[in-house]
This record gives C-alpha cells, sequence and structure tokens, in this order.
C-alpha cells in the first residue's frame, strides 16, 4: 500500500497505483458485504497488507476472511477495494450512492517525498 496524490489531495492506493476504497455497509472487523454483482465491480483488495517503505498511515492494516476463505485487506479494520476499470490514481468511483469512499490522507505521510 502506497499514499499517492491524486485529484482529491492524497490518498490510500495499491502499489500499481490503484486507489482503494471503503464501503459504507461494511462494519469494522466485519465480513466484506460487498458480494456477487457488487464484487464485479468493486474488486477486493486481497495478500497480505504491507506499506511502502516510503510511506507512514495514521491507521493500521490487517485483514479479514471472505466467504472464499481469501484474506481482504484492511485499513483500520474496514475491507478495502479498487474500482474495475478506473486505472491507476482514479478517483472514480468515489462518492458513488454515497456509499464508496477513498481514505483521504495527508502529504505528511509521505516520508521520502512525493
Amino acid at each position: 500500500m502506497i499514499v499517492q496524490h491524486s485529484n482529491l489531495g492524497w490518498v490510500l492506493a495499491e502499489a500499481n497505483g490503484d486507489v482503494v476504497f471503503t464501503y459504507k455497509n461494511d462494519t469494522k472487523g466485519g465480513s466484506p458485504q460487498c458480494t456477487g454483482s457488487c464484487a464485479s465491480i468493486w474488486s477486493a483488495v486481497t495478500g497480505i497488507p504491507k506499506v511502502s517503505t516510503a510511506d507512514t498511515l495514521p491507521g493500521t492494516l490487517g485483514t479479514v476472511t471472505m466467504a472464499n476463505g481469501a484474506k481482504q485487506i484492511t485499513y483500520n479494520g474496514l475491507p478495502l477495494y479498487t474500482f474495475k476499470g478506473a486505472g491507476p490514481l482514479t478517483t472514480k468511483g468515489n462518492g458513488t450512492d454515497g456509499l464508496w469512499h477513498v481514505i483521504k490522507l495527508s502529504g505528511s505521510d509521505v516520508t521520502y517525498g512525493s
């Protein structure tokens, strides 16, 4: 996970630049609620949570177990997703239906430049 500058300011993203989102219907530490047709648009961020050495995060990364047994990465206990087809550093999808939101950070979370 990295801190990247976008059109909305500094946001949390995957190492490939894909901005990550939280889903309002998820609860901290709970099972991911975006499944079925929702998951065909919003991809779960899976794998082992790790922060770039160039960045620091004010919150914590972790995982929750998805219905298929895979581990979905969380930020402060909330599962993370990407918006399919959005492309690197694109915040398209932010605010969709009032349910999807980027994780806004600050430039001070980047420790080795921008």
